[in-house]
């Protein structure tokens, strides 16, 4: 837990320290204009498999090009008769280096379930994981935008007891008031 907290402070300060020139406000730098919301979700699912997630973010504009926030995420599994609810969050860091691309940091608490039944009865984990990696933002409209975002976990080990499969993490969603 200290090496988490550490490499998640250590981000911080090197993205402040890029982010201290702070660039003029568009619109008099008001709360409104600051902060932004957005997130993503997803859905899979066969004859006997279903994944619902739904990974809703808050954030706020320090700079014109960095950003902070918090992201929550909540994910619901059923295999055949067997189902598991997870969910967490964590907080992010964000630097855009041009207009459409940026880099980008999150720590993420994850409690999972093994899949059982009922989903009350199975073991449960903690999942500790510290994301970097770099994205791309395509606006489609005034204040929206579409966003991947590639990630690595840098906590990640050999895949047991983890809710990831690997330690590459693909995210897609929409952003609402960053730009």
């Amino acid at each position: 837990m200290r090496l988490v907290l550490f490499l998640f402070v250590s981000f911080s300060i090197l993205f402040s320290v890029q982010a201290q020139y702070r660039e003029p406000s568009k619109g008099g730098g008001n709360l409104s204009e600051k902060i932004f919301f957005g997130g993503g979700g997803g859905f899979s699912g066969g004859s006997n498999y279903i994944n619902v997630s739904l990974s809703p973010l808050v954030g706020y504009k320090i700079t014109e090009r960095f950003s902070s926030g918090v992201q929550l995420s909540y994910q619901y599994v059923r295999f055949n008769s067997y189902r598991a609810n997870n969910y967490g969050g964590g907080p992010f860091l964000r630097f855009n280096f041009t207009q459409k691309f940026f880099t980008y940091s999150q720590y993420e608490y994850m409690n999972y379930g093994a899949l059982a039944l009922p989903p009350e009865t199975g073991p449960r984990f903690d999942f500790n994981s510290l994301f970097v990696g770099l994205g791309y933002s395509e606006p489609i409209g005034k204040n929206v935008a579409f966003n991947i975002t590639a990630l690595y976990n840098l906590l990640y080990k050999d895949g047991t007891q983890s809710p990831y499969d690997s330690p590459l993490v693909f995210r897609v969603g929409i952003v609402a008031g960053l730009f």
